[in-house]
């Protein structure tokens, strides 16, 4: 006889099973030790089948029903999603929650996502948009052991005890989004003239993988660091993830749907390049800023304020879409941003600007300011540029 499936036909096992039974004081010793041994290779219901010795018919109906409606009812959550856990609930996280709720990839369906109450402003948010797919609780082990998937989004100071207050079973992933955390210095070092901020000191920017596996108690496969910006929410942006996760993983196909594109989620081969890749995001102020300079340049020349800050907002959309493109193109994927500036017209507005800037020691204060950024997030210096005013 050959072994059935249960997770595909469970119903059909049932009903099989309790047939057996009904006939099963009939048959002869062979009949019936051929029809127990071959059963005893189905692994769902072995133990059932290989205790037969005194058949009830209807008990035996009544429990084969049950096991086979509880397996269709864990067939039934698995065709429904994932479930995903938020320990902590504020700008990230809801950014996260909200894209993964509305990305539409078949593969990677999301059936619930719990969310800790805090900030309840984000969760109560998230629950009015989404409804009954959202569950928010103040019980983190309540998110633990509900989740496939847990992204870790408290303050730094309290990562150590809220993951050691966890009970975490090996077979879940952790993701850790904690951001910067400042360790001032000792008291005696302090010079009261100054500002609290100049006697801070960063740390590293997120929580080491050494850290976040000792304190979890997790494996090492399953325990990741990411970074991204808001943007996710509209599935527009860039996911770092670190380290790189298996072949056999969708972890990285889940967190491309972030970026609304199947590679949108870059994997980082260490720490390492996953800090140096940050710096990236750090330069979201430094843009905005250069966006507002051309905007209130534009209106000091008498540009209506509202045609001045929606001109600037979309020609610079307009070039970073363009940049986009030209990096996706085959064979581009290194230089396009050599290519686009090479493209400019020889002697024209655009050149000469980009020369003026140069020649200004602009660019040159961008690479400082960025490496100002990196040493803060690798915990070396508080960011500020040495000399700078």
């Amino acid at each position: 006889m050959t072994a059935i499936n249960p997770r595909h036909s469970s119903f059909k096992l049932a009903i099989l099973f309790a047939l057996i039974h009904s006939v099963y004081p009939f048959l002869t010793p062979t009949t019936a030790a051929t029809i127990s041994s071959s059963f005893s290779t189905t692994t769902s219901y072995s133990s059932s089948v290989t205790s037969i010795s005194t058949p009830s018919t209807d008990n035996t109906l009544s429990s084969a029903l049950a096991m086979s409606d509880s397996s269709q009812n864990q067939n039934d959550n698995i065709s429904q999603g994932q479930t995903i856990g938020f320990i902590g609930c504020g700008t990230i996280a809801s950014a996260i929650a909200t894209g993964l709720l509305t990305q539409q990839n078949p593969d990677h369906l999301i059936h619930k996502v719990y969310v800790t109450k805090r900030s309840e402003a984000k969760s109560a948010a998230l629950s009015n948009r989404f409804g009954q797919k959202i569950v928010v609780t103040e019980d983190n082990q309540n998110i633990v052991d509900h989740s496939d998937i847990l992204f870790l989004c408290v303050l730094p100071q309290h990562e150590e005890s809220v993951l050691k207050a966890l009970d975490i079973p090996h077979d879940k992933t952790l993701i850790s989004l904690i951001p910067s955390r400042l360790v001032f210095h000792p008291p005696c070092a302090i010079n009261r003239s100054r500002t609290i901020m100049d006697h801070c000191l960063l740390c590293n920017s997120t929580s080491k993988l050494f850290t976040l596996i000792q304190n979890s108690k997790l494996p090492p496969s399953n325990v990741y660091k990411m970074i991204c910006l808001p943007a996710v929410a509209d599935l527009e942006g860039t996911p770092l993830l670190v380290p790189t996760a298996p072949s056999t993983s969708n972890l990285p196909s889940l967190i491309s749907t972030l970026g609304g594109s199947k590679d949108s989620c870059i994997q980082c081969e260490n720490e390492d390049i996953m800090e140096a890749m940050m710096v990236s995001t750090c330069m979201m102020g430094p843009v905005y800023g250069l966006l507002k300079a051309n905007r209130d340049f534009l209106i000091e020349k008498g540009v209506p304020a509202k045609d001045a800050n929606n001109v600037v907002a979309r020609q610079y959309w307009g070039m970073t879409k363009d940049a986009l493109v030209r990096s996706q193109e085959e064979g581009r994927e290194i230089d396009s941003l050599d290519v686009l500036i090479e493209e400019q017209t020889p002697g024209g507005l655009n050149e000469q600007t980009l020369r003026n800037l140069e020649s200004a020691g602009v660019m040159d204060r961008y690479k400082d300011a960025m490496e100002s950024v990196l040493a803060r997030i690798q915990g070396k210096t508080d960011g500020s540029m040495m000399g700078g005013k």
